[in-house]
């Protein structure tokens, strides 16, 4: 009895000191954002928005080194901008949204930063001020 009462505590320590693991500086953490790709009709581009988490309810649009919106043939090619930035697909969902009743797909991505300030690198997006 001694002895499954010692080996309860134990794993019950160890539970709690892995709980409680906090990241130290310098160590790398995931990010997510969420990529919404939009095509009407099934032709022509491809409109893409992201979610990076910095404001409630916001998607940007992703800019060119000109300022101007990128168009995207593809949710591949988006998803292959991202991952060149440090960025990799975690999951896909898909959601039905307005009166249309159109499909989105919901792209899940996530990146490992040491830092927030991290998260936006290789991206410009319709609220950088550059």
């Amino acid at each position: 009895m001694k002895r499954m009462f010692i080996l309860m505590a134990l794993l019950v320590a160890v539970c709690c000191a892995q709980a409680q693991s906090v990241n130290q500086p310098g160590e790398k953490y995931p990010v997510y954002c969420s990529v919404k790709g939009y095509n009407f009709w099934g032709v022509g581009k491809v409109k893409v928005q992201l979610d990076l988490g910095y404001k409630s309810n916001s998607f940007e649009s992703l800019l060119d080194e000109n300022g101007k919106k990128i168009k995207f043939n593809t949710m591949m090619e988006v998803i292959n901008y991202m991952a060149k930035r440090g960025w990799e697909l975690d999951q896909v969902c898909f959601f039905t949204e307005g009166m249309t009743k159109t499909n989105v797909a919901n792209y899940v991505l996530k990146k490992y930063i040491t830092d927030d300030s991290q998260i936006r690198e290789g991206l410009k997006t319709q609220d950088d001020d550059d």
